[in-house]
């Protein structure tokens, strides 16, 4: 028994040892870039973005609701606000409302870079908009923001981006590497108009070095254990697929119910998926989210990144006490419609329900389906895929990539003492359309903390819109060096 005792706190003593010698050698992967003075943005750069808002540019679910007239409104706005953009790239009409512009190099042996954003937002909730403190549709300025619809998703990036330019064309600025700016229409309905740039791309042989779309943002609060403002750097993306759960049962007389009905069926087949979630596992990205984060913790979550092959269990424990944490380190899925009855007092033959998912990288939608049928286990439930929303994880573009390191640069550049990182972007994103195109896709929105995403009082703070708009500057210079 001494013997075995001896033994054991001999392991202790060891595991110890290794834990600390890892903590300690757990050195930092940040590079050191100074960062350029902060601009606040002139009340020129203000007012477009506030004008931009007022167009209803929204994308209802349907395309058979696009309001036409709203997007080629929106579209002589920008040819008003950004005359020489207009004058100087080549732009094309892609899908009808889709904008692909083209900024001649004056290298054309460098490959060329893409800059992406949509034009699109989502519609404001009827439930929802008296909840809002000031009108969606109205670009209001007030308490340092900048407020409405599609502020922070994604009118941002596209007005900064043509601010951007602009201002550089005024100068004279003639870029070496050719710049395509590709502004989607329907971002928040899968994407065609991306799709069909991309393929555009494709067919004149464009293999850009970079392709930078909407992604991961500048944070100061939403890392915990991080006292420095954090960049994330989208590196890869979560897949995208919804399935329809179906089940026909008779129905009949309210008065008279049968021991089960469709909706019995169809609900506890939810409650089993629910109750049964896929299992968790750290992507690429997210161990390098751990590798470039971990050095810059306190103590204790330092020692935790260090040594993932002791505290996995306990960093999972963590990540799935909050929902966006939980979505990083496995394969989601929650019922987002349901769809039975016509009448209270008629048990319905029909009952369904759309369960959104999103994919892991490592997963397949094949493979999950397979799971989703094996979990609810009863034949009655009709289960299939909603063929036309499919979109497998993306590919993982590497850290030592020239497109994570020009990214990662400008946003050292842009934003005083902050740390950078790569990041699992939980979202769907246009980018996704554009894996054939080039394999250094990077998912990032150059914004401080924005508020309301899809939600109640979406806005953009000055600071950010002013700082989104240094980024853009730098970048384009540093991909011109």
């Amino acid at each position: 028994m001494k013997r075995f005792f001896l033994a054991l706190l001999a392991a202790i003593v060891i595991v110890i040892a290794v834990v600390l010698f890892k903590t300690l050698t757990f050195k930092s992967q940040q590079l050191s870039f100074p960062a350029s003075a902060s601009r606040a943005p002139n009340e020129a750069a203000i007012q477009h973005l506030s004008d931009a808002i007022k167009y209803k540019t929204i994308s209802y679910g349907d395309s058979a609701k696009l309001d036409t007239a709203a997007f080629f409104a929106f579209h002589r706005f920008l040819r008003r606000t950004y005359p020489l953009v207009h004058s100087n790239l080549a732009l094309t009409h892609v899908a009808q409302y889709s904008l692909m512009f083209r900024w001649p190099g004056s290298q054309a042996e460098r490959a060329p870079v893409v800059f992406m954003a949509h034009q699109d937002v989502v519609p404001v909730e009827e439930a929802a908009a008296s909840r809002w403190t000031v009108e969606p549709f109205e670009g209001i300025v007030k308490d340092g923001s900048i407020w409405g619809r599609g502020t922070a998703d994604d009118k941002i990036n596209l007005i900064a981006m043509l601010e951007t330019i602009e201002a550089l064309l005024a100068k004279g600025f003639i870029p070496e590497r050719t710049l395509y700016l590709c502004f989607g229409h329907d971002e928040e309905m899968g994407g065609k108009g991306a799709v069909a740039m991309a393929k555009l791309l494709l067919d004149e042989g464009v293999r850009p070095e970079l392709i930078l779309d909407e992604g991961g943002i500048v944070t100061k609060e939403k890392v915990p254990g991080m006292k420095q403002a954090v960049a994330l750097i989208g590196t890869s993306e979560k897949g995208y697929m919804t399935v329809s759960l179906s089940v026909e049962k008779n129905g009949g007389h309210s008065s008279m119910p049968e021991t089960e009905t469709s909706i019995d069926l169809l609900t506890k087949a939810i409650v089993r998926l629910r109750e049964h979630p896929f299992e968790s596992r750290f992507s690429p990205s997210t161990e390098g989210f751990m590798r470039n984060l971990g050095p810059e913790m306190p103590f204790v979550n330092r020692m935790a990144f260090a040594n993932p092959w002791l505290f996995t269990p306990m960093i999972k424990s963590i990540y799935e006490q909050s929902a966006g944490g939980n979505a990083m380190i496995r394969t989601t899925l929650v019922p987002t419609i349901l769809d039975a009855g016509i009448k209270d007092n008629v048990i319905p033959t029909r009952s369904d329900a759309s369960v959104n998912v999103r994919l892991l990288p490592g997963d397949s939608s094949r493979t999950i389906l397979s799971l989703i049928r094996k979990i609810i286990d009863d034949e009655r439930v009709k289960v299939t895929l909603q063929s036309q929303f499919v979109h497998e994880p993306s590919a993982v573009t590497d850290e030592n990539s020239y497109a994570y390191k020009a990214v990662n640069e400008a946003a050292k550049r842009s934003f005083d003492n902050v740390i950078t990182s790569p990041f699992l972007m939980i979202g769907a994103t246009d980018s996704r359309h554009f894996a054939k195109v080039s394999p250094g896709i990077i998912k990032f929105s150059p914004m401080i903390d924005p508020e309301g995403f899809h939600g109640i009082d979406e806005r953009i703070t000055l600071e950010g819109y002013g700082r989104a708009l240094l980024f853009y500057e730098q970048l384009i210079g540093i991909v011109n060096k």
